[in-house]
Formats: C-alpha cells, structure tokens, sequence
C-alpha cells in the first residue's frame, strides 16, 4: 500500500474517535454560529479537486534577526477531507535553513472549541479564537497519536495562521531506516503567518482516491 495512502486510513481512524468525542462535548450546547465561528475554508474545496495552497517564506534578513528560527520555509495544502467525517486533509512542508523538507499529513475538522484539551487546557498558549481546524497528526501503522496542530484561517480566506505541537510526526521518508519520524520544534518555530497563493505549488500533495 502507498505510504500516502496508509497515513490517510490512519488518520481516518484516528478523526473518527475524535469527531465522535468533539460531537458528544458540543451536542445540544452550540448555538446558531456568528461569522467568528463560520468555516471559510471549506466552501472553497467543495469540488472533489479542490484545492488551497498557502506559502510563507522568510528573507534572508529576518531569519538573521531570528536566529534561533531554524524553518525558512512552510508550504500548506489544504483539501477536501478523503472520508465523509472528514473535512480537510492538510499538508504541511516544513523546509528548514539546512537539511531535508519535513512533511507533516492530518485530517483536520472545524469546531468550536479547538485546541482545548479534555480537561480544559488550552494547548497553544497564543490562541484565542472560538474556532479553527483541529487537526490530529497519526504514527503510520499504528492506533497512536502523533500531534496535533491548529489552523486559523481569515474570515477572507487569502491568509491563515499556523499552531504546531512540538515534537510533532511526519511522514517517514521511504529512503531513511529511522524507527521513528519527528520533529523538534523550538519557540520560534510553531507559529506561523501563511499567504494563499496559486494551487498548482501544491499540486503535488493533491490526495487521489482509490
């Protein structure tokens, strides 16, 4: 099976129970949504190959005023979600100042409520909205967790803030022998501002349904 596909059917499973549980918490308490609680990424990807793609790439002279920022690069792709209980399948490719690309793969749906945990903690301190995309990252071939990460996008839809977990899963490079796949994540490298650009950029990340 492609790895690709493998990480999706992981990340399905994984959704599921979390959609179940985020169901159960919000039943019956939601009220109508406000425009703050509106998802404005979805409608955007209705057709089947849809696709949004956001970029952020830092100059030369912000990362020397930033040194300890190892990223110079994020690349986000956001599509229609590969199961019906899932709203978006994202990409995400983080490419830092030296060394290879590290891409990170999660099913994502929006609620109100994200990045909150079970007991009422919030899980990235500098987030403060009433909704986003909850998005839960899978350890390929196994039931377990490997992340989680927050999308917040503007209301416009031309721009989004990104929320990582730090250490967070990627997807394993076929060429590599390492048991385990992740990434370290220091302060400066877990938020950030990205810009809507054209999709083809990430074409290559388009999900294809077998």
């Amino acid at each position: 099976m492609d790895a690709s596909v493998e990480v999706r059917s992981v990340v399905a499973i994984r959704l599921l129970a979390l959609s179940v549980s985020f169901a159960a918490v919000l039943a019956g308490t939601m009220p109508a949504l406000s425009a703050d609680l509106k998802d404005p990424l979805s409608p955007l990807t209705s057709a089947e190959s849809s696709m949004l793609c956001f970029r952020r790439d830092y100059s030369p002279e912000h990362l020397a005023q930033h040194p300890k920022q190892t990223t110079k690069t994020v690349l986000l792709a956001f599509q229609q979600g590969y199961y019906p209980f899932q709203q978006a399948y994202v990409t995400i490719v983080l490419t830092p100042r030296t060394g290879a690309p590290k891409r990170i793969a999660a099913g994502c749906i929006w609620w109100e409520g994200a990045g909150i945990d079970t007991s009422g903690r919030k899980l990235f301190a500098n987030f403060d909205k009433p909704a986003a995309f909850g998005c839960m990252v899978p350890v390929e071939n196994t039931d377990r967790e490997g992340g989680y990460f927050l999308i917040d996008p503007a209301p416009d839809a031309k721009s989004l803030t990104l929320f990582l977990q730090s250490p967070i899963t990627t997807v394993p490079d076929k060429l590599s022998k390492a048991q385990d796949n992740f990434v370290t994540l220091g302060p400066e490298d877990r938020t950030f501002t990205l810009k809507r650009i054209e999709p083809k950029a990430c074409a290559s990340f388009k999900a294809v349904k077998e």
